[in-house]
């Protein structure tokens, strides 16, 4: 028996299930994409929270990271964004401010008190300008010892002494009391002095800048205030007393060797922080 060759599907049969199938699968297409845009997050969050806190993450950690710096003589990591051009500058007002402040209980220069503490402070000061070179800061223009020291004695009951940025050296007569001779006189400069060049002051000024921005993002994360609550004490339990005691150490270490190199007994010390 002859078999019959299978019919020949006429152009309109196959142009109708041509068009079938790519119907169906733009169907497909479209479903897929309806699914996979129901999966995505919203643009307004995707764009307006995810995007920027990306990129805020991003930028704390490269400007941690970029202001990271080693403290002179110990080594200690610390964070220091200041400059410390800015801090002198900062210094040089606080010292005018100082000056009126106690102003009609400045001692003459000429005065017996006076004229110990620029002695005794002029050796130190020499010191600490060796202590620069040694310890690689005589690259920096704007290091602590390019400003000349000034040296202001004030009338008062209060035992103290400090430096502020820019070399400003101040003693309150109520130090006397303890400081008997020269050598306790200079281990107490020493100290301070060394909090100068240890920058303490700009590195307090920089954990108030992190600790303002961690205060600004908790609040965005938390409008109720109560993790802000939580951060204030455990900033000052965990960061500032800490940090506090840190610089004093490192205060009474590099103390020590200013006024050794400046000839003074450098066991004074433990007698005046006794004391």
């Amino acid at each position: 028996m002859m078999m019959r060759p299978a019919p020949i599907l006429t152009t309109a049969w196959r142009s109708h299930i041509i068009c079938q199938t790519r119907s169906r699968f733009i169907s497909l297409r479209r479903y897929t994409s309806r699914r996979s845009n129901h999966n995505e997050l919203p643009s307004y969050i995707k764009y307006g929270f995810i995007i920027p806190m990306t990129g805020l993450t991003i930028g704390s950690v490269y400007a941690y990271y970029s202001c990271l710096d080693y403290a002179p003589y110990t080594n200690r990591k610390r964070l220091i964004c200041t400059n410390p051009k800015w801090e002198q500058e900062m210094g040089h007002k606080q010292y005018k401010e100082l000056l009126q402040k106690f102003k009609g209980d400045i001692l003459p220069a000429d005065h017996r008190a006076s004229v110990t503490v620029q002695r005794v402070g002029s050796r130190i000061a020499a010191a600490a300008q060796s202590f620069s070179a040694q310890y690689g800061q005589t690259n920096d223009t704007t290091n602590a010892t390019t400003s000349p020291y000034t040296y202001t004695v004030v009338r008062s009951p209060e035992a103290n002494a400090f430096v502020i940025p820019g070399n400003h050296v101040f003693v309150l007569t109520g130090l006397f009391r303890y400081a008997h001779n020269e050598d306790d006189l200079a281990s107490v400069l020493g100290h301070e002095m060394a909090h100068n060049l240890a920058r303490h002051a700009g590195e307090r000024v920089s954990e108030s800048i992190l600790m303002t921005i961690l205060s600004r993002l908790v609040l965005i994360l938390d409008p109720t205030g109560i993790l802000f609550t939580l951060l204030v004490p455990a900033q000052q339990l965990l960061v500032a007393l800490p940090h506090s005691r840190e610089h004093e150490v490192e205060a009474d270490k590099i103390g020590i060797v200013l006024a050794s190199e400046a000839c003074y007994d450098p066991r004074s010390a433990k007698i005046d922080f006794q004391e």
